[in-house]
């Protein structure tokens, strides 16, 4: 009903009468001034003259949760936006609550104070960074809940891309987006299931939106110091989760292979000669492909191994 309320307003650039909104949305007049009170104490600017209604001054400069919903154009992600200022990490809160959330519930903050990599590293969470968990429910088989990584690394990729061509953005395997050749985010997927079905899946996304050079180490970026301006936190969020939707739905909907395509189009580490660090073992060769759940295809010598995680760099 809020929504609706500020949809009326916006199209309007004069005020609009209690009356008005009233028959065209179908609630009494009291209900539309409880409504307008919650939008103003949400941090919206709704000026009021008797006899002539409302109208809609400005809207919040900070991001909130109802706000991002609303600007949304999208049929699975971001339905249900739940924003917090501040958490330990926008992973373990999505896990907490995924059982009972829908399909595409996004937890977003601009501070995590427990962030989390792969292999339970510490992710650095500097401020003007943003910090992002999908809730997802594909129905596939376990074995295949890594290819959502490969889904959500391009959809990012893209993302980046269509902002400014300039940007190059391009996919580090396993898991990192790197412009320039420097890190500008990093993605960690989570699991959650039987045997044979998944309960749940947590894509958790860490971006370096607007956070300064100096808080960073000398292998990150972020998009600020790329773009050379500060960048809309709520303009980077409706790019991002509206384009993740899009390919999200191109995943469930045809399968991997084309996003594997495309994966390989925006990748910067096939075609290399590459060292892999892993759990146990190191391995060197030519990183010639990936496979359908996004291992990678290392030739070393002459025989080809799968290597299905591990730190990577160039020979």
């Amino acid at each position: 009903m809020k929504s609706k309320i500020l949809e009326i307003l916006e199209k309007s650039e004069g005020y609009v009468s209690g009356e008005v909104i009233s028959k065209e949305i179908g609630i009494s007049r009291a209900a539309i001034w409880k409504h307008i009170k919650k939008l103003r104490e949400q941090g919206y600017e709704i000026g009021s003259k008797t006899n002539e209604g409302y109208k809609l001054i400005k809207t919040p400069d900070y991001l909130t949760g109802f706000e991002l919903e609303r600007i949304l154009f999208t049929d699975i992600i971001g339905k249900k936006v739940l924003f917090f200022e501040e958490v330990d990490s926008t992973n373990n809160k999505a896990k907490q609550i995924a059982s009972e959330e829908k399909e595409g519930t996004v937890v977003i903050s601009e501070v995590q104070t427990s962030g989390r990599g792969r292999r339970g590293r510490e992710w650095n969470s500097p401020k003007g960074g943003i910090y992002i968990s999908f809730i997802l429910k594909p129905n596939i088989p376990p074995e295949r809940a890594p290819q959502l990584t490969l889904v959500s690394s391009l959809a990012l990729a893209e993302t980046l891309n269509s902002m400014d061509k300039k940007l190059d953005a391009k996919i580090k395997w396993p898991n990192d987006i790197l412009i320039k050749g420097k890190k500008i985010s990093g993605i960690l997927t989570e699991l959650s299931s039987d045997i044979e079905k998944i309960n749940h899946i947590v894509v958790g996304v860490g971006v370096n939106l607007n956070t300064d050079k100096n808080a960073l180490p000398e292998t990150g970026t972020s998009l600020k110091t790329e773009m050379g301006e500060n960048v809309s936190i709520k303009l980077f969020l409706k790019l991002f989760l509206e384009h993740f939707d899009l390919v999200y739905k191109e995943y469930i909907t045809n399968g991997i292979n084309k996003i594997i395509e495309r994966w390989k189009f925006n990748s910067d580490t096939l075609g290399k000669k590459v060292k892999i660090i892993g759990m146990n073992e190191t391995f060197e060769g030519l990183a010639k492909d990936i496979d359908e759940n996004g291992a990678l295809i290392l030739k070393t010598g002459e025989k080809e191994i799968k290597v299905y995680s591990g730190d990577v760099s160039l020979r």
